[in-house]
């Protein structure tokens, strides 16, 4: 849908709604794309058998940084206290420290950080300079980030997961308001969004330029995860009434997947120094007096 959505912007029909995975099929029938990276003299046997170690770590590598995204936003999300999962209301006493909060902030967190090792891992430095412009984005808003997840926790004075999605009184909306257009400005560099990735830029098809194959199938799966678990966690986070109401959770999650679209499908490209100046001079400070600010209210 929001390639279709894409595709009615730039004046074409766009693919049809099983298209997804119809690729999917066809890459993972296809053999998988090793980068060969430096290749020593064939006389010297030492440095080929290193080679050749160093090629089957990339091979394993291919495979395990896309599962390991894949198999952390499907746990994160059990955390979360949706409508209809029991795991937030069984009884443990490391909800209370903010366990789950934490867990689920940090691993939805994987695919990105993955992203940045596949572009460690490539072969040319197409993929590799895509890595570092993730990295260096991902740490210029790591601030905002952690103040909009744990802000609405601060304010309420609780860690527990269950009990920062159940909180809906009015000084609480207004917190979680600020908190989630907070956390709306970051989820382009987390979901590296068409306008700051790589890819439309100045470095090819970003992390997946060296990727074919059943590796790059599951970094696609891997990646409409993600765009679908940050949504959720926007909606049982930030929106009321969400977390025990189905029509307010979809309705949410329905928005967290909009405004994705609307940015990855409108917005052009951005260059890395202007959007890196716009989240260290405007994002960071204004998250960090917001932090100031709850933490005066609390203390009030």
């Amino acid at each position: 849908m929001r390639r279709r959505f894409a595709g009615r912007v730039e004046g074409r029909e766009g693919p049809g709604l099983w298209q997804g995975f119809f690729e999917l099929g066809k890459l993972f029938r296809r053999p998988t794309l090793v980068p060969a990276g430096y290749e020593p003299p064939e006389k010297d046997t030492a440095a080929q058998a290193l080679a050749a170690t160093r090629r089957e770590g990339s091979r394993w590598g291919l495979f395990a940084i896309p599962v390991a995204g894949i198999l952390a936003l499907s746990t994160g999300a059990v955390l979360l206290p949706l409508p209809g999962n029991l795991w937030p209301y069984l009884n443990n006493s490391a909800k209370a420290l903010g366990a789950d909060l934490l867990a689920a902030s940090l691993l939805f967190l994987v695919p990105a950080i993955g992203a940045v090792l596949l572009g460690s891992l490539g072969g040319s430095v197409y993929s590799q300079l895509a890595g570092a412009r993730i990295f260096q984005l991902l740490v210029a808003c790591a601030v905002p980030y952690a103040v909009a997840v744990f802000g609405p926790a601060l304010a309420l004075g609780k860690l527990d997961l269950r009990a920062v999605a159940a909180a809906d009184s009015l000084p609480m909306l207004g917190v979680k308001a600020l908190c989630g257009m907070l956390f709306l400005l970051c989820l382009p560099v987390i979901l590296r969004l068409k306008p700051l990735s790589a890819s439309s830029g100045e470095a090819l098809e970003g992390v997946t330029n060296d990727l074919g194959g059943p590796p790059l199938a599951l970094f696609y799966l891997a990646q409409w995860m993600e765009r679908l678990a940050l949504s959720v966690f926007f909606a049982v986070v930030f929106v009321p009434f969400a977390y025990n109401n189905v029509i307010f959770f979809i309705a949410g999650t329905l928005v967290g997947l909009a405004i994705t679209g609307i940015v990855d499908a409108l917005f052009s490209h951005i260059r890395l120094r202007d959007a890196f100046n716009f989240y260290l001079r405007y994002t960071n400070p204004a998250a960090l007096a917001w932090l100031v600010l709850l933490a005066l209210a609390v203390k009030v």
